[in-house]
C-alpha cells in the first residue's frame, strides 16, 4: 500500500527525520475505506463472457494476443460509437476485456450485448492513509551490512543470488542503477504509453525500490540484506511517480504476468484498492495457473484498524494466494494502519520501523505499512516455493483472531 512519505519529502532534503512513536497508534473506528471515492468517471473495464480470440489460428503469445485483442475491440466498439483512442488497455489473459472510456449511453448499450459478462468502474488506488517516519533519501550505503530485523524476524536471509526464479513487483518501478539490487530489465513491463512514466522503468517515486530491498537486497559488504538475497526482481510499472495507479493499469500488469511468468516465480502486490470484481476476477485467473505464487497487503487506513474484505485484491481467496497483515518488532498487531479480518488475511509479517533500499541509490527507514509487510512475505514464498510457515501469533488483534506470524522456516 501507499506510504504518505513519498509524497511528502522535500526534493532539495538530504534527511528528514521525524521522532519514533512508542506502538500503534489509536484506532479511529469511524474511518471506513469502502466510502473513499475512488472511481474514475468515465472509465470502465468491460469483460467479454469468452475469449474473443479461441479457436483462432495465431501464435499466442502475450504480444500476439495484445494486437488481436485490440484490433478485434477496436472493431466490436464501432457499432457502439467508441472511438479507438477511448480505449485503455485490452486484457488476453488475466481477464478477457478491456479498459476504456465510456458515455453512460454507451456502458448502457454494452451491458446489453450478450457477449459482455459485466462492466465494473476503473477506480483510483486508495489514498495516502500513513505517515513516514526516518527517512535519508539519496544517503549511501554505510559500511559493512546490515540485517533489518523484519529479516530476521522471519528466518534470516537466503542467498538466491543463482536462483532461477524470479519475483515481479506491480509498483512504481525499481532504481535500475542501485547497487543493492539485481533487477531483470529484460523481463519487465510498463503498462504507461505516455507522460513520464512511460518513458522507462526506473522508479521515480521510490515505493517499488523499497519492496524490492526487503524482498531481494543482495547479500554483499554494502547496505542491508533482503529475505531472498540478491533474488532477481522485476519492474512491471503500474503505478505513477505520484505512487498512484489504477484497476485498470493493475489489471493490465497482472495480465503480462499471467502470460509471462515461469514456473516458481511470485508476484509481489503492495497496493489496494476499493473492492472491485474486474480486480478480484484477475487474480483468481492469474492464480489458476497453479504454478505461480503471490502476496498482496491486507490495507492500509488512516488512523483505524477496519475490514480486508474491502479492499481488493487483499480479499480474494484462492491457492498460493496470500493476504499479508502487519506486526512489529513485539509481535503486536499493527492496528494503527493494517487492516483486520480473517479471512481473509492468511499471515502477518514485518511492517514497522522497516529499513530498506531507496530510489537514487539510497536507503530509508519507513515508519510502517502493510506495503512493507507484503514484501517480506515475497520473499518468503520465493525461498520457499510457496510456503509460509507460522511462528506463533501476533498480540492484540482487534478482530479477535490474531493471525499468524510469518517465517520460512518449518517449526
Amino acid at each position: 500500500m501507499k506510504l504518505s512519505f513519498f509524497k511528502v519529502l522535500s526534493t532539495s532534503a538530504i534527511a528528514l527525520v521525524f521522532v519514533w512513536t512508542n506502538g500503534c497508534r489509536p484506532i479511529d473506528s469511524s474511518f471506513d475505506p469502502s466510502t473513499i471515492p475512488t472511481t474514475i468517471e468515465g472509465e470502465y473495464i468491460v469483460v467479454y463472457k469468452k475469449d474473443p480470440m479461441a479457436g483462432a489460428r495465431i501464435d499466442r503469445t502475450f504480444q500476439n494476443l495484445q494486437k488481436a485483442n485490440r484490433q478485434f475491440t477496436n472493431q466490436f466498439l464501432t457499432q457502439f460509437h467508441v472511438k479507438s483512442t477511448a480505449v485503455q488497455h485490452v486484457f488476453s489473459h488475466a481477464l478477457f476485456g478491456f479498459a476504456a472510456k465510456l458515455t453512460t449511453e454507451q456502458v448502457t448499450a454494452l451491458r446489453q450485448d450478450p457477449r459482455i459478462d459485466y462492466i465494473a468502474p476503473n477506480q483510483a488506488s486508495l489514498p495516502d492513509v500513513i505517515e513516514g517516519e526516518v527517512t535519508e533519501k539519496g544517503a549511501k550505503a554505510a559500511a559493512g551490512q546490515e540485517v533489518p530485523w523484519g529479516i530476521n524476524s522471519v528466518g534470516g536471509f537466503v542467498d538466491c543470488s543463482n536462483h532461477p526464479n524470479v519475483v515481479y513487483i506491480l509498483d512504481t518501478g525499481i532504481d535500475l542503477d542501485h547497487p543493492d539490487l539485481r533487477i531483470d530489465v529484460s523481463r519487465g513491463y510498463n503498462v504507461f504509453t505516455t507522460g513520464p512514466d512511460a518513458q522507462t522503468l526506473d522508479d521515480l517515486n521510490g515505493h517499488g525500490t523499497v519492496v524490492a530491498g526487503i524482498i531481494g537486497a543482495v547479500n554483499n559488504s554494502i547496505g542491508l540484506v533482503g529475505v531472498a538475497a540478491g533474488v532477481r526482481v522485476v519492474p512491471v510499472k503500474t503505478k505513477g511517480k505520484d505512487n498512484t495507479s489504477t484497476v485498470a493499469n493493475t489489471i493490465a500488469g497482472l495480465d503480462f504476468v499471467t502470460a509471462n511468468a515461469r514456473s516458481g516465480d511470485v508476484v509481489n502486490l503492495s497496493l489496494g484498492f476499493a473492492a472491485n470484481q474486474a480486480a478480484d476476477d484477475a487474480i483468481v485467473r492469474m492464480m489458476s495457473r497453479g504454478d505461480i505464487y503471490a502476496a498482496a497487503a491486507a490495507g492500509n487506513v488512516e488512523n483505524g484498524n477496519r475490514d480486508a474484505n474491502k479492499i481488493s485484491p487483499a480479499r480474494v481467496n484462492t491457492t498460493n494466494f496470500y493476504t499479508i497483515s502487519a506486526h512489529d518488532q513485539s509481535g503486536n498487531f499493527c492496528g494503527s494502519f493494517s487492516c483486520m479480518g480473517n479471512p481473509p488475511i492468511d499471515f502477518a509479517a514485518p511492517g514497522n520501523r522497516i529499513k530498506s533500499t531507496y530510489y537514487n541509490g539510497g536507503y530509508v527507514n519507513v515508519y510502517g505499512g502493510t506495503t512493507l509487510c507484503t514484501a517480506h512475505a515475497s520473499g518468503i514464498l520465493l525461498v520457499t516455493k510457496g510456503k509460509i510457515y507460522s511462528r506463533g501469533t501476533v498480540k492484540n488483534d482487534r478482530d479477535k483472531t490474531p493471525d499468524l506470524i510469518a517465517t520460512r522456516t518449518p517449526k
